[in-house]
């Protein structure tokens, strides 16, 4: 239970993390976004204010000229602090830092226009700049409301003084406008934080059935699909080294007949016996065993010859018969038969020609009907299959 425990705990760290990660590249695109609306923003506004509002005064369009050299210097700025600290780790004080910028800029520079040059085209441009906002920083709510909380105070007090509409309208309005920027941001997060997750528990869900794919079910040994994987990996590595290597087939009966007697749940759990006896005699963390049939087994000894590969066939014998005669006898009242072939590489073997020696090894396990009542370890001779 607590290794079950600290399963989920380290699927949820985790998942958190890639929540994490998904939400700073997320931010990322939305500081694009803002950025590319603020400069688009400006320069319609430039457009209008020098070209064609012909009520626009000159101490407005000085007024709008030193504000957005204002806005570059502190955009110069922020850009170069940024730099110099990791984004993955202060993008949210990067965030909050960009949504004061060009959210109170903005504010500030709203009533100045509309007070001076009565540039009412500029609501729309607000308007324009809060939704977006809103898209842009949603995967993080407190730039989103520094952003857009200084863009309706603005847009409240400039109606009240110089709008001439009602009070009670004019707070009606805003109010609708914030109570629907906190709508559309919870639904714009709780979407993101969905999807997020569920591309995580895809992604962790297909790396487990990767790797359940190499591994045999019953047993908990790697399957014949992991062995063909490692074979390759350690010819490569023989030819290389220009060391030794052995394969080792194994055999184990009677399975079929104990299946035949007692079911197929009671085989499932002899094999799982026969697996801890062939486990006990593996010593080296690098030999490799697996499952590669109803009762089949194969392991895989690098830097071993035919004589080291007999020493351990010897003893998983033995491993074998302490782990599952008792069972065995109580049943069918005979012993378990541990068959073994060694296969042992040679520098001139591919790996196709070694697959092939494995594949008759096999076969002669398989047709050594006499043997089948006790344990052997044979050798393998290739020139017997030529």
């Amino acid at each position: 239970m607590n290794q079950e425990m600290i399963r989920k705990i380290d699927q949820r760290n985790d998942g958190q993390r890639y929540f994490e990660q998904q939400q700073f590249q997320r931010q990322e695109q939305g500081w694009k976004l803002i950025i590319g609306t603020s400069v688009l923003l400006l320069a319609l506004v430039a457009v209008e204010l020098f070209w064609l509002v012909p009520t626009a005064t000159s101490s407005s369009k000085s007024a709008f000229s030193g504000f957005v050299a204002v806005i570059g210097i502190i955009s110069s700025v922020l850009w170069i602090v940024a730099q110099a600290v990791p984004f993955k780790v202060r993008w949210q004080s990067v965030s909050v830092a960009l949504a004061c910028l060009l959210g109170g800029g903005w504010a500030l520079l709203f009533p100045l226009l509309i007070q001076q040059s009565h540039f009412f085209s500029v609501y729309a441009y607000s308007d324009l700049f809060i939704f977006l906002s809103v898209i842009a920083f949603f995967s993080y709510r407190p730039a989103l409301y520094l952003a857009v909380l200084p863009i309706l105070c603005s847009l409240l007090v400039t109606d009240m003084y110089f709008g001439g509409t009602n009070n009670a309208i004019t707070f009606l309005s805003m109010g609708s406008r914030l109570i629907i920027i906190i709508v559309v941001r919870e639904c714009l997060y709780h979407w993101f934080h969905a999807s997020v997750w569920h591309e995580f528990e895809e992604k962790r869900l297909r790396k487990e059935l990767a790797s359940v794919a190499l591994i045999d079910l019953v047993t908990g040994l790697q399957n014949d699909k992991h062995f063909e994987l490692m074979l390759d990996r350690e010819i490569m590595a023989a030819r290389r080294h220009n060391s030794d290597l052995t394969v080792m087939m194994i055999n184990i009966e009677p399975m079929h007949l104990y299946a035949m007697t007692c079911g197929h749940q009671a085989c499932d759990d002899l094999l799982k016996r026969a697996t801890k006896g062939l486990r006990r005699g593996v010593y080296r963390p690098r030999d490799f065993i697996a499952r590669i049939g109803s009762s089949e087994f194969a392991l895989l000894l690098p830097d071993t010859d035919a004589s080291g590969a007999e020493i351990v066939a010897e003893r998983m014998q033995r491993h074998v018969h302490r782990c599952c005669d008792m069972l065995v006898k109580g049943e069918l009242e005979q012993p378990m038969a541990v068959m073994i072939t060694i296969v042992e590489w040679a520098p001139n073997v591919n790996v196709r020609t070694m697959r092939r020696y494995m594949r008759d090894a096999r076969s002669q396990l398989n047709l050594d009907e006499p043997q089948k009542c006790a344990d052997s370890v044979s050798y393998y001779d290739p020139v017997k299959y030529r």
